[in-house]
């Protein structure tokens, strides 16, 4: 399976602190905004993939359960580390059902930083292992 997302937040954007509150830890609108608009764009391609139908044409949001692993080609722009995105990433995939938990995740076979200064991007290539 692959699939082609806008570029998440870099980890530097990701959470914020609020040491007030019960749980001080929180994800930053941005991050949010990037999950929602990004989750819709999973949705869209595994159904145009026929992954996640059923025969009947009904949708089925069974994700993987066994083992998995990863291909990620990061298209920037401009220069950024090559894990800046990755968790975002990697949660986006558990909560749009690719899989159960990221901690499936048992192998990154690469991770590779290209340059697309007209189409900034990330593709995820998934396998069942």
């Amino acid at each position: 399976m692959i699939l082609t997302l806008s570029l998440p937040p870099c980890i530097n954007q990701t959470y914020g602190v609020n040491r007030n509150a019960s749980h001080p830890m929180y994800k930053r609108k941005i991050v949010k905004d990037w999950e929602f608009t990004a989750g819709w764009e999973v949705k869209k391609q595994l159904v145009e993939a026929n992954r996640f139908v059923k025969k009947n044409g009904e949708p089925d949001s069974t994700p993987i359960k066994g083992d998995v692993k990863v291909g990620i080609t990061w298209y920037y722009r401009i220069n950024r580390d090559i894990d800046a995105g990755l968790k975002v990433l990697l949660d986006l995939l558990q909560k749009q059902n690719v899989y159960e938990n990221d901690r499936q995740v048992r192998e990154i076979m690469y991770i590779k930083i290209l340059r697309d200064i007209k189409n900034p991007r990330v593709e995820v290539v998934i396998y069942e292992m």
